[in-house]
């Protein structure tokens, strides 16, 4: 199952639970939490995409020091 279907489908549980609650401010947070999720999945898509097409290699040690 793709990861931007699983986005999907815990999004709209999400708004229908907000729904099912009546709860208004709920139903905008699901849908904002959703929109912004997918959009940072895009972009971890697209930079990884970028990394491998120049054969750049980022090791979990690299990333985390600061």
């Amino acid at each position: 199952m793709s990861t931007r279907l699983l986005i999907l489908i815990f999004g709209g549980g999400a708004f229908a639970v907000a729904v099912h609650a009546n709860d208004l401010s709920a139903m905008y947070i699901a849908l904002l939490a959703s929109f912004i999720i997918y959009l940072l999945h895009t972009l971890e898509f697209k930079l990884n995409k970028l990394l491998d097409h120049y054969s750049i290699r980022v090791w979990d040690s690299d990333i985390s020091k600061d």
